[in-house]
């Protein structure tokens, strides 16, 4: 697999919505979709604009370092950057990496953009990159985010103890998910009917 995908990083895009490569002058599009809450169970805490620069240079250095794809969410119909995901922890000799650091602005939280980002990403793992194993991780406390990952269809591996220390020194346990490469048709499939089913 070729490692040119982190200099020449793709946009994906359906009809809703634009994954954009990070850089840095989205720093100020997304502190304005910056709220306090979005950083509860996440491993970094934003309260300033210099604390989003920071975040963002972070992320890009890890496209740098060829580990990491950060990109930036757009809302189509407003052109608007409503938050950010990316695939990190990138091994493209084992074809794994994880997908998550995703969060979107308080307004657009259970709606439409996290499928539709989830879909996006995924095709592009399997369908381009030739993944084999896509995993997410999340904070045992969070139970939102642990019915969002089910409900794409990820299996739950287990817990992992003691997986982190946040910002704020507490120690965490994560949940472990994954989709592998031959879930991926299914999978694909359940997307198809929840846009149906809501069209």
């Amino acid at each position: 697999m070729d490692n040119t995908i982190f200099q020449d990083q793709q946009m994906l895009e359906n009809e809703k919505i634009k994954l954009i490569p990070l850089e840095h002058h989205h720093s100020n599009a997304l502190f304005e979709a910056n709220h306090p809450e979005i950083w509860s169970f996440m491993l970094s805490e934003i309260s300033t604009l210099d604390e989003m620069e920071q975040w963002v240079a972070s992320a890009i250095q890890l496209r740098e370092q060829e580990i990491a794809l950060p990109f930036v969410v757009v809302l189509k119909e407003k052109n608007q950057i409503i938050g950010s995901t990316r695939l990190f922890d990138i091994n493209l000799n084992q074809k794994s990496c994880e997908l998550g650091s995703t969060w979107y602005r308080k307004y657009y939280q259970k709606s439409f953009v996290n499928s539709n980002c989830k879909y996006l990403i995924l095709q592009y793992c399997f369908e381009e990159l030739e993944m084999v194993r896509v995993q997410f991780k999340t904070d045992e406390r969070n139970k939102r985010s642990q019915r969002a990952i089910e409900r794409l269809g990820a299996v739950k591996e287990g817990v992992m103890r003691n997986e982190r220390i946040l910002p704020g020194g507490f120690v965490r346990n994560a949940v472990l998910y994954s989709i592998i490469n031959k879930d991926w048709n299914s999978i694909k499939k359940g997307f198809a009917y929840r846009d149906s089913k809501y069209q």
